[in-house]
């Protein structure tokens, strides 16, 4: 995509050995009141401790990782480390078994989805218990460009893990509210910029893309194909629960999230497309930060509205339609070309009637045909129907 006069006026904005953890303790059920606190309080607490801890250790076969636990019913946080084996991780598709090793594992920590820094942990003998963060030996090649990569081999990074003990309306309100604090700060930062459409130079750049469109876009991105089609809520389970990781993390959200076509971050921008907008220029750098991502989004997008219109010849389609959302969230996966080809040989039937089709009859791939199907269950939830409409 060439880059055109309407990006040009955009500011570039620079911005192993065994460890026994010895005040662990024990284990039981309290007979006290509910402390009175927050699980985001209590993350907080844990990533705390977790900095202050000893560096993680590793060897060829294995690796450590270290567990910050919160008993629920008294308030009280500890740390746990673990050791991984190096082969279980690599086999653990095909055989679905992490077994975690320790000096002293008393607790029974269960592993019930392996998935590296994001790992969902239980410990299914003390449901009072719950994982709220971890630090996480992390390949320090795949984190070039922020500022906490080690010189190491491997950098101890600190997440809060998806769990189930974690999922509750407090986290899932504050990744709402994170979202809608930082789409707002983005397209404050845009239009004091003057940023203006691709389309029309008269227009800012913000009125042509709604804020829960891309709150929306950002769900979908992060929400499992194989998931959302054997779901029977809509996506409602599968959308709380990355909000359970936005909430918990913060902006730390999706900072090392890669997928295997090379998108990266909150965004799931790929470098090719993200290196085309004036914006802070190291590509890791930029996709960790949030505000930074999201302008990126509505550029993209923006950029992405002109080349539709452009390629559309089915005018009426465009008289009547517009260029819908769901045109654009079919250009986050599988760009413009082929959305305005679609429209201009299937008119009102440029996606569902696609789906009749034999696959060589069709001209979007199956694979942003689910896509924007998810996407429309994802905007049917209406879970940002608090977010200011533009």
């Amino acid at each position: 995509m060439a880059v055109s006069a309407g990006f040009l006026i955009l500011i570039n904005l620079n911005y192993a050995k065994e460890l026994t953890i010895t005040n662990e303790p024990a284990v039981a059920l309290s007979t006290n009141p509910t402390p009175q606190f927050t699980i985001l309080q209590k993350i907080q607490e844990g990533i705390e401790l977790l900095k202050k801890s000893p560096s993680l250790e590793y060897d060829a076969l294995r690796k450590q990782v270290s567990l910050a636990i919160l008993n629920k019913n008294t308030g009280e946080i500890f740390e746990h480390r673990v050791w991984v084996s190096e082969n279980e991780i690599k086999n653990y598709k095909k055989t679905g078994t992490i077994n975690l090793e320790t000096a002293n594992n008393n607790l029974g920590v269960r592993v019930n989805w392996w998935n590296s820094f994001n790992t969902d942990y239980e410990i299914p003998e003390h449901p009072e218990l719950v994982v709220i963060a971890n630090k996480y030996p992390f390949p320090s090649s795949y984190i070039i460009g922020l500022p906490e990569r080690s010189a190491k081999q491997y950098t101890d990074i600190i997440y809060a893990p998806y769990s189930g003990g974690l999922q509750s309306p407090e986290i899932i309100e504050a990744g709402k509210k994170y979202l809608e604090n930082n789409i707002e700060q983005a397209f404050a930062e845009l239009d004091a910029k003057r940023v203006v459409s691709l389309s029309d130079a008269r227009t800012p750049v913000t009125d042509n893309i709604s804020r829960d469109f891309i709150s929306n876009i950002i769900l979908v991105e992060h929400i499992d194909p194989d998931g959302f089609n054997a779901a029977n809520d809509g996506g409602k389970e599968l959308s709380e629960r990355v909000l359970t990781v936005i909430g918990a993390n913060q902006g730390s959200a999706y900072r090392y999230t890669g997928s295997p076509a090379g998108a990266s971050g909150l965004a799931q921008f790929i470098k090719s497309t993200y290196d085309l907008m004036v914006l802070i220029k190291n590509y890791n750098a930029g996709m960790a930060d949030h505000v930074n991502a999201i302008k990126a989004m509505v550029l993209f997008f923006d950029s992405h509205e002109k080349d539709i219109t452009g390629k559309i010849t089915r005018r009426d389609i465009v008289k009547s339609l517009g260029i819908t959302e769901e045109m654009l969230a079919a250009t986050y996966n599988g760009g413009p070309s082929r959305v305005a080809s679609s429209v201009n040989k299937f008119g009102l039937a440029w996606f569902s009637g696609q789906f009749r089709l034999s696959t060589a009859a069709r001209i979007l791939r199956q694979e942003t045909l689910n896509y924007v199907k998810k996407f429309q269950a994802i905007k049917d939830l209406n879970l940002f129907a608090n977010i200011s409409a533009n």
